[in-house]
């Protein structure tokens, strides 16, 4: 490979005409970091999906929400709706939270995947899904899955414990 050598003088003059067309590219300008709250409201539900949790009964132990965060749920049972339609997804759903409820199972991990950009119709259509009349009176609630168990593809579902109901 050649060495830088000096322009020549016709060579600097049309340098100088083909350098004043060019305006210099701007740097890409980062975003801001989110505060503590809203980083902590990233990490726990996705804003896409609405707060449907209140409607549902809270009959769990007061340290649930902890163990949730740091990914230490003891998981009973897990239901992978992957590769499902939305008519099998449902019923499917429901059979394994009815049949996890019979067993006295505390947790059942329920993978929905993330879909495309986030937006998977499983992911998306499962609050609704939770709140059907079948089984709404077995769930105590729900929460997003940690990342080690599937994270934003992914919910645990907390079974109410049938000697307390």
């Amino acid at each position: 490979m050649p060495k830088d050598r000096p322009l020549k003088p016709e060579e600097k003059k049309i340098w100088k005409q083909v350098s004043k067309t060019v305006t210099p590219r701007r740097e890409k300008s980062a975003k801001p970091m989110p505060s503590r709250s809203e980083f902590a409201a990233l990490m726990r539900i996705p804003p896409d999906i609405p707060l449907t949790r209140r409607d549902l009964p809270q009959t769990l132990e007061i340290n649930q929400d902890k163990k949730v965060r740091r990914g230490r749920v003891e998981i009973d049972a897990k239901i992978d709706l992957h590769d499902m339609t939305q008519a099998e997804a449902k019923p499917a759903l429901c059979k394994a939270i009815i049949r996890a409820s019979n067993r006295n199972y505390q947790c059942v991990l329920v993978v929905t995947g993330k879909g495309l950009r986030l937006n998977g119709v499983l992911r998306r259509n499962f609050p609704y899904w939770i709140q059907d009349p079948q089984i709404r009176p077995l769930i105590a609630t729900y929460a997003q899955a940690h990342i080690r168990h599937g994270g934003l593809g992914a919910w645990y579902v907390f079974i109410k414990n049938a000697q307390k109901s």
